[in-house]
């Protein structure tokens, strides 16, 4: 038996400004619970990777297609926010491998984990075994750092993670395909970087990603993706004209324009939780000098900051006024090809 390790924790032990929230930091599995490190065992482990999160910086509505999806105009970037995905094949036990992966949750937020053919990284190792690609998967098993329905996409990078690790060998465009099959926004957890993103997720113009500054995220509450997107009215949708302002910047490398950031879902998600208003009243209230903006469909919110020590101070200050509330300081991730 393997015990799953912890690679991407670069605390080891020390104070560390991703850390900061308004509550302890989260015992990940490393972190001597032997309760969690008994669930974290697996084997054979085939692949093991992170799964980075990602912030829309900014998303526009554009249109509603006839099959009820919608089109969007964004840019995205990912954060080294991650969960740990982990695959197990069958090895040397007896028996095929079954059809529905085991899935294996631990970790913060472990609770609010979709399990079986509901959780999108197993429906990912599922479509790989039925388009024959890649070793099958008897075991999929996932450290939750990320809080689902925040935003942030994290199951989405799930699933990306379960493409990487299994169908690396595949080609990129056929890869992409696939992850289009598993949900809108798995193409771009799959390429990662900074992208503009169109259409329903699956067209995607590489920008240049950051390579400078911090974010601190604030996930005030949890907004289902589905529930947002069916509040919208018609006011909230737009041009595209502001994503499209955000990228040239981007590919200028000049200063970013805070207003650029920000979510047209924001106000559809205020309607499908209108607890999250008061939530961010708060915020806002207490942090008067920052921009804050949405991600997504939210319910996390973002500021852009110079670093990550002044992101850290920030958190500081937020923290009090939030109670409840997971804070978070991440970095700009780069893609593959950058």
């Amino acid at each position: 038996m393997l015990q799953v390790p912890v690679l991407w924790d670069r605390g080891q032990g020390r104070a560390n400004p991703a850390d900061i929230a308004s509550r302890p930091a989260p015992k990940y599995s490393n972190r001597g619970s032997e309760r969690l490190l008994a669930a974290a065992r697996v084997a054979p482990v085939l692949r093991l990777g992170p799964a980075p999160a990602k912030l829309n910086l900014a998303l526009e509505l554009t249109g509603r297609r006839s099959d009820g999806y919608h089109e969007i105009s964004a840019v995205s970037q990912t954060i080294d926010w991650s969960d740990v995905v982990a695959l197990e094949g069958n090895g040397d036990k007896d028996g095929p491998t079954p059809a529905v992966p085991d899935l294996q949750v631990w970790g913060p937020e472990a609770q609010h984990v979709p399990l079986g053919s509901d959780n999108i990284a197993v429906r990912a190792a599922i479509l790989l075994r039925e388009l024959g690609l890649g070793e099958p998967i008897s075991r999929v098993a996932l450290e939750k750092r990320v809080p689902p329905q925040s935003g942030l996409g994290g199951g989405s990078a799930d699933a990306a993670a379960v493409l990487r690790l299994v169908a690396s060998v595949a080609d990129p465009q056929k890869l992409e395909a696939i992850a289009l099959r598993c949900g809108p926004d798995v193409p771009f957890s799959l390429r990662g970087g900074a992208c503009q993103v169109a259409g329903i997720g699956e067209r995607m113009t590489p920008v240049p990603a950051l390579r400078k500054g911090a974010f601190l995220v604030v996930v005030l509450g949890a907004v289902a993706t589905a529930a947002a997107y069916a509040a919208t009215y018609p006011a909230d949708f737009s041009d595209g004209s502001r994503v499209e302002r955000l990228a040239a910047a981007l590919r200028k490398g000049g200063p970013l324009d805070p207003d650029l950031f920000g979510s047209g879902l924001q106000p559809a998600a205020m309607r499908a939780v209108p607890s999250l208003g008061e939530r961010l009243r708060r915020l806002t209230q207490a942090t008067p000098q920052v921009r804050w903006a949405m991600t997504g469909s939210g319910g996390a919110f973002f500021t852009y900051q110079p670093d990550a020590r002044a992101a850290a101070a920030l958190a500081r200050q937020v923290a009090p006024a939030c109670p409840g509330a997971t804070l978070r300081v991440v970095m700009p991730l780069p893609g593959t090809s950058d």
